[in-house]
This record gives C-alpha cells, structure tokens and sequence, in this order.
C-alpha cells in the first residue's frame, strides 16, 4: 500500500492547505472530495492501481455517503463497473458516521452505548458462576472492559450532542450501582466519590484534551497537525468546527491547565453534590481518607474506599449501603412515594423498635436498644476495644454518629463493621417498618 497514490483533483478537501485525497488503515481505504467528480475521479485510480497489482476489491464492502446539502437525487458512484451503494449509517476505524441527521455521530453514542451495556452485563452476571465479585474486581473490568466503549472517539466525538452522551450516563450509573449493592434511587455523584471512577462527561473532556496535547506536538508533515491547524482557522472565523467545541487556547501549558480544571471541576461538583444532600453529608462531608504514598490522612474528593475491599460481599453490601444510604431503615425508605404511601416529614421517621428516635444508621447500630441489637453491639464493641484499646469508652449514646465517623476510616476494624452492618439491617428487615400515622389519635378514631 505505499504506492497507493490518488490523484489530486481541483475539489478535492484540504487541511492546512494539503489535499487529502486518502487515508489507509491496512487494507481499509477512505476517500473522499468536495464534488462528485472529485470522488469518482478517486475511485477510477483506486481500480487502476488495484489492476496493476493484481488485488480484487470488494464491492459488497464498498460503501459511499454525502454529507451537507446536496441534490434531491444522490448521484451514482462507481467501481470497477458496479454501482456503488449508499450507507445510512457506516463505520470507518471504529467510528460510526450517519448522513442525513443534524448529528452526524448519532449512531457513534448508540453504537457505543449498546456494546457498554452488553458487556457490563456480561460482568455483572458472573456473580451466578464466581460467586460474589469483589468491588476492586469488578472496577478493574469495568476499566478494562465497558470504559473503553463509553470513551471510544472522544477525541474526535466532542459531546455537543448531550441525548447521546445521556446514553453513555445510563450505562456508566447502572453498572457503578449495581456494582456497589445500591438502588436507582441512589445518588449520582456519591457512585464516584466512592469508587474513584471519573463521570464519563468528565472523563470524555479530560481525553480529548490529552489528545489535543499530543496533536499540538505532532510533526507538522503529518495529517493530524494539519487537520488541528485547519480547525483553527475555521474556529477563528466562527464557524463550525471540532476547535470551536472544546473552545480552549492553543499551547501546550494551557491545554495541561485546562486538564487541571477539568479534574477540579469534577472535584467541586463531587463536593457540593455531597454537601447539599442531607442524606449522606453527615457521614461524608470532611472525611478523611488515609493516603497510601504520604501514610498521612487527606482529603479524596474521589476515590476507592477502603470499606469496599471488605471480602465478605453480603458484609461489603450492607456497610456500603448504610454509609451511602441505600439501606432499608425509615429515614431513607420513608423519603419516598411508594404504595401510596406520601412522603414521612424526618423528625417522624421513628424507629420501629424503641418508637423514640429516628431511625437511621448511626441510631441503629449503635443506639437502639432492642435486645437482639444490644446482644451484637457488644459483641461488636468487646472486639473492636480487643482491636483498638484506645477506643474503649468512646461511645456516646448522645452523639452515636460521631462515634460512627471516628471508627470509619479504621481500617482495622472494617471487616467487623461490616458484619455489624448485615447484622443491623437483618434484624431491622424482619421486622415491619413503624407507620407512624397509626400513633396519631386521628388513626385510632
């Protein structure tokens, strides 16, 4: 394929000033011009030199489209003597182009999003032949495996085409959540601060600047640093063009600086997210997390947790689900409309064994006083003292969540919070949740 040289013809496209008549990929061959003339005047070359050395091309493979506007009657293109067929929609590399939509990557998100989803069900549905996958496991597949789907042609697909990006949103929030043990009432952002996986809208941007730093520096004889400049100067006469979508200053420092704000901004959003829901910030906001490089406690706005890495998945599940509230306990199931049921203001959202305090997580596992969940809590408590005798008689019963929030970082004792946790949650499940309407004197008249 070195001698495959096309023909320069006067409509042909231009980068930078060069004409493009051609790109390869192996034995995959895109042409394309500005006129049809242009393009058939390509395909009699492409068959001249496919008959001087002796290959045979493939006809039923052999696809045209036209993009822009064009006549109401597409002209007929053709090859070694066959008329050539167009394709709504084909795939060159990896990349899917549709003609005759506003968005010509339409079926890129589709595409995409279908695969991402096929293959995160794939991983999903080993727990019926493995067991429970581990949380670190199943990230690692999902790096390995679905990221790859919902980050294909970022660098060339900038997401002006937010109902396609939704697609890949779906499939990124369906896999973290089932990953985690949690329900589609769960919180968007807490799926990421707590597996350290980056927002696919985040991590979309973030790859096509890396790919914008490597064009920056690319030789200018090659057709990428020609195709950057051809965009610049489109971008600088306001018009359409793949600069003007990521919208950015052209260096190298600025394009690393953006990066950083891209990430910054993920971090921001992460936080304030967290910080406006009543649901998880009491446990969540100002946590600290230990840093393996540094051994020191810092602040992770995103990040895999420790908690996740419990080894017991019904222990993992129950623990992760009462920090990131997916739990069954009323202060989180009595927020909802379900049944016919209405909304439960907070303050009555008691607990359905001591009727005095809301029923939440801190309240459950280390306050209430049913017997069978005294019974665990101290056995819970003789082996985290026997673990960690500096905590011996910190618990509060007045501030039972300050005491959840100092043991939770301990890596030490996860293992046994999290037993504590399925211990909870199966007692608090056997038992029918507190109606509280049936405590007003209106319920019993």
């Amino acid at each position: 394929m070195s001698d495959f040289i096309l023909a320069w013809h006067p409509e042909d496209i231009e980068l930078n000033g060069v004409p493009i008549t051609n790109v390869e990929h192996a034995d995959d061959i895109l042409s394309a011009s500005g006129a049809p003339s242009g393009l058939q005047s390509h395909l009699n070359d492409s068959q001249c030199w496919c008959n001087n050395n002796g290959c045979i091309t493939s006809i039923p493979k052999c696809l045209c489209q036209m993009y822009g506007p064009g006549p109401k009657i597409l002209p007929t293109f053709h090859l070694g003597g066959h008329a050539l067929s167009y394709a709504r929609r084909a795939c060159y590399l990896g990349v899917w182009f549709e003609m005759g939509t506003k968005s010509i990557w339409r079926e890129q998100y589709k595409v995409k999003a279908r695969k991402a989803r096929t293959i995160a069900n794939v991983i999903l549905g080993l727990d019926r032949f493995v067991g429970t996958l581990p949380a670190w496991d199943a990230r690692t597949l999902y790096m390995a495996r679905v990221d790859p789907y919902l980050t294909a042609g970022c660098d060339v697909v900038l997401d002006i085409d937010l109902k396609g990006l939704k697609m890949l949103e779906k499939v990124q929030l369906m896999f973290l959540r089932r990953m985690l043990g949690l329900g589609a009432r769960s919180m968007r952002a807490i799926l990421f601060s707590e597996t350290g996986i980056w927002p696919i809208k985040y991590r979309r941007v973030y790859l096509a600047l890396k790919a914008l730093c490597y064009r920056i520096e690319l030789d200018p004889a090659r057709p990428a640093w020609n195709a950057l400049q051809d965009s610049l100067k489109l971008a600088r006469s306001q018009k359409l063009c793949w600069f003007n979508d990521l919208r950015i200053e052209l260096t190298v420092q600025l394009v690393e600086t953006a990066m950083k704000d891209v990430r910054l901004s993920m971090e921001a959003w992460v936080d304030s997210e967290i910080e406006s829901s009543s649901r998880v910030r009491d446990l969540l906001v100002g946590r600290l997390e230990m840093d393996n490089d540094t051994h020191r406690l810092v602040k992770k706005s995103l990040d895999f947790r420790h908690y996740l890495r419990v080894k017991t998945g019904d222990h993992r599940r129950a623990l992760t689900r009462m920090i990131l509230s997916g739990h069954s306990l009323a202060i989180e199931r009595r927020r909802w409309k379900e049944r016919g049921k209405k909304i439960v203001p907070r303050e009555w959202r008691l607990c359905r064994f001591c009727y005095a305090y809301v029923e939440d997580p801190a309240h459950a596992m280390f306050a209430c006083q049913h017997a069978e969940l005294v019974e665990i809590r101290q056995v819970f408590l003789g082996e985290l003292y026997d673990t960690l005798p500096e905590l011996s008689g910190t618990l509060d019963p007045t501030d039972v969540l300050k005491f959840f929030r100092d043991i939770l970082p301990r890596r030490e004792i996860t293992p046994l919070l999290g037993k504590l946790a399925y211990d909870v949650l199966k007692i608090f499940d056997s038992s029918p949740m507190l109606c509280v309407d049936a405590l007003t004197p209106q319920a019993n008249t």
